[in-house]
């Protein structure tokens, strides 16, 4: 394993004052995987108070809960004493912490057995519930009493799920039966957790696995709206896996509209800017695209976006792919490429590129705010239609003209 000279140092360190420390979890199983973890959590026999005395830089992350964050050559690593979890009282939150000297003890409060693996240099794997193995044989399987695991924080279940879309694993099927009975218990867990969880598990490379949460029914308890994706499902994935994985939320709702989709989105307590884009994607999602320059520079100018114009037709262009309808595959691929040369021209799209503005306006005797904003309007469409026209001696000449027919 390459572990980290910081991480290296914490653990020796903990030896040489009488600990034991061990690099924990997700870290451990990442290696095991092939991959390179992102962060190191390292777990002790030591107390907090122990491991501040150890380490000159240290901040109280989570001290009442036996965390301490230790900061060497200015990286942040939280050092974790063994403990056990109390009785958990809302499926999310234990009562107390009671802090332990055994290491099994504390790899036996965690969710899965892929992530009760602890390891350091000296005594290598500590592995009492076989996740090793349970990894060499692509399974996910609860830490002893899966129903007990769940009952204690009901958001493992979608951890569950969405580890299993990662990483391409089956639920083992004792495991899989506890979240299909505990799954009403996801209601218990915050929105934002469950968010977290769900858009990890739609953005992971088996996307096919998306259906074990209507096999376990734990969408019907956050997010029942998507109950139709399931319907028509090899499609529907098929779609999936070839979109950007940043698009598949927006068509996972496509069959809802805008305002319905807002609603969601703001359950989910999504940022303002993934709502607007979602909205815009779902608004023109049955919209009739036609192949013209001119329709394009126009729809560029309501969507204001390039690129959220070719996510709406990336969309159009894999379900248009799966239908075996290559005219209108075509015809997305073409609307692309006029995208693309209307960047390449600097062809106006927006009030933000046109030739004139409200003060040139004003120069010309234009002075209501109202008919500024209409004469730009004006000047706008016709640049859209001819954009060649995009001059400012042009347009002032051209809206001179327009007033003039006006009155």
């Amino acid at each position: 394993m390459n572990i980290p000279k910081q991480v290296i140092y914490i653990i020796e360190q903990l030896q040489k004052s009488g600990f034991e420390g061990f690099i924990v979890g997700g870290c451990v199983r990442d290696y095991l995987l092939g991959f390179e973890p992102k962060d190191f959590d390292i777990t002790t026999d030591a107390m907090p108070q122990h491991i501040k005395n150890i380490f000159n830089h240290t901040i109280d992350t989570g001290i009442e809960h036996g965390t301490v964050t230790v900061v060497i050559d200015k990286q942040n690593f939280e050092v974790t004493t063994y403990r056990i979890d109390g009785e958990y009282k809302d499926n999310r939150h234990p009562e107390k912490v009671i802090f332990s000297k055994k290491i099994d003890e504390d790899l036996s409060r965690r969710d899965f057995t892929m992530n009760a693996i602890a390891y350091n240099i000296n005594k290598g794997f500590v592995d009492p519930f076989g996740g090793k193995e349970d990894i060499k044989n692509k399974v996910i399987k609860g830490v002893g009493d899966a129903d007990k695991r769940f009952k204690e924080d009901a958001l493992r279940m979608m951890r569950g799920v969405r580890f299993s879309a990662q990483l391409g694993f089956n639920i083992e099927e004792k495991t899989f039966l506890a979240i299909k009975e505990n799954a009403s218990l996801i209601k218990n867990i915050s929105i934002e957790r469950i968010r977290d969880e769900f858009l990890k598990l739609i953005k992971s490379d088996y996307i096919e696995k998306l259906n074990l949460l209507e096999e376990t029914k734990l969408y019907k308890y956050f997010l029942p709206e998507i109950e139709p994706i399931f319907k028509n499902y090899k499609k529907n994935i098929f779609i999936l896996k070839n979109l950007n994985k940043n698009l598949r939320l927006a068509f996972i709702l496509s069959h809802l509209d805008e305002k319905n989709v807002e609603t969601i989105l703001k359950r989910l307590r999504l940022d303002n800017k993934t709502i607007k884009e979602t909205k815009t994607i779902i608004k023109y999602f049955n919209y009739n695209f036609i192949e013209d320059r001119t329709e394009t520079r126009k729809l560029l100018c309501q969507i204001g976006e390039p690129s959220l114009l070719k996510k709406i037709l990336e969309i159009k262009f894999c379900i248009s792919l799966i239908e075996n309808n290559l005219i209108q595959c075509k015809k997305y691929d073409n609307i692309y490429d006029e995208i693309d040369e209307t960047i390449r021209k600097n062809q106006c799209f927006s009030l933000k590129t046109l030739a004139i503005t409200g003060n040139d306006l004003k120069d010309i005797g234009i002075t209501n705010g109202k008919d500024i904003g209409n004469t730009l309007k004006i000047a706008l469409n016709l640049v859209l239609e001819q954009p060649n026209k995009n001059d400012k001696e042009i347009l002032l000449k051209y809206v001179k003209e327009q007033i003039w027919k006006q009155h």
